[in-house]
């Protein structure tokens, strides 16, 4: 592929196509092998190998790709911690608020 072919292809996307198509072309230009090479086994990662993909997707500005990843992986990026909890005492104001946003629909 050329610079002509590649010019052709950024005109032909919308506007969150666009930037998703220069994210990647950044991505393929500035990630070594082993990062490029992870993004197409992210199921198989390790945890830290993960967040290391993350990290560099962040770190080059490739947005959109990093809240895909984030977004089809959610279950790994997210550790619910319930020790919080433990110590909770809720009161009237919090109890209104909660009902005010929704978190106690259907409890």
């Amino acid at each position: 592929m050329d610079r002509k072919k590649l010019r052709e292809i950024y005109e032909e996307q919308d506007g969150v196509g666009k930037e998703l198509l220069l994210e990647k072309v950044a991505f393929c230009k500035f990630a070594d092998q082993y990062d490029f090479e992870n993004y197409f086994r992210i199921g198989e990662l390790k945890d830290s190998e993960l967040l290391c993909l993350a990290s560099l997707l962040y770190h080059q500005e490739c947005f959109l790709m990093l809240l895909d990843v984030m977004s089809r992986y959610k279950e790994r990026f997210i550790f619910a911690d319930t020790s919080i909890l433990r110590e909770f005492e809720p009161d009237d104001t919090l109890m209104e608020r909660f009902s005010r946003i929704g978190i106690l629909e259907g409890v």
